[in-house]
């Protein structure tokens, strides 16, 4: 070796040059400044089911929402029940997209805020055939306007150019699940029994999935089916 230069050159035993291994971009990228999802996407075993649940589920829900619009009784039954078919169409097709593949870091921050914003859509579009449909005056009034604000203030926090702080999605996400508390006491008048109890367990299931999530447990098989497989299930 002569003096100045100190690069290194990797030798095959043919006495050839060898080429240095490539680095996958996304993995040697630097995960300090980037959002809690995209490193977690980034540092965590990928499961095989990742994303699949979703685009099976795409489908499906186009399938089921003209089956449901269509048999919609009424005008205001059938607009509550294409805003519902709406929200679920736009979140599953988010999560299969941000799902689909390893993207680059800045395109998965894209999508990662988009999926979100479409969590809080789905959200506000699950209480608005309640509101037009179970309700009427002022409490529809209340509950509509309650979520499509709460939901709007959701996706405009997730767009904001900086990353939120750890749990404050899932916060928002569990608060605005449970706007419809504040017309409980007409929900309570204005529904059966079962239809009751069914929103209150969906209410539950709903809480209970998303601490779920943010504990990031159970994780029975990270490299097939994971803690966020287990969710969606």
């Amino acid at each position: 070796m002569t003096g100045g230069s100190r690069r290194s050159t990797f030798v095959n035993v043919t006495g050839g040059p060898k080429k240095e291994p490539e680095t996958d971009p996304v993995e040697a990228a630097d995960v300090s400044g980037v959002s809690a999802s995209v490193r977690r996407s980034l540092l965590l075993p990928r499961p095989r089911w990742r994303g699949v649940m979703h685009r099976l589920a795409l489908p499906c829900s186009l399938a089921g929402g003209v089956v449901l619009v269509a048999s919609a009784s009424g005008g205001r039954d059938r607009v509550g029940a294409a805003v519902f078919v709406m929200g679920v169409v736009l979140m599953f097709s988010a999560s299969s997209l941000v799902h689909l593949r390893r993207w680059s870091i800045p395109t998965w921050e894209v999508l990662f805020r988009i999926d979100h914003g479409a969590i809080f859509v789905l959200i506000a579009a699950s209480a608005t055939p309640i509101g037009l449909s179970a309700l009427d005056g002022r409490s529809a009034t209340l509950l509509l306007w309650a979520v499509w604000i709460g939901a709007a203030v959701g996706v405009g926090v997730r767009a904001l150019p900086f990353h939120p702080p750890k749990g404050l999605m899932n916060t928002l996400f569990i608060v605005l699940g449970w706007v419809p508390i504040v017309v409980a006491p007409d929900l309570i008048r204005a529904l059966s029994l079962t239809e009751l109890l069914l929103v209150v367990a969906e209410g539950l299931l709903y809480s209970g999935g998303a601490l779920m999530l943010g504990a990031r447990w159970p994780d029975p098989s990270p490299e097939v089916f994971g803690y966020h497989e287990v969710w969606h299930t």
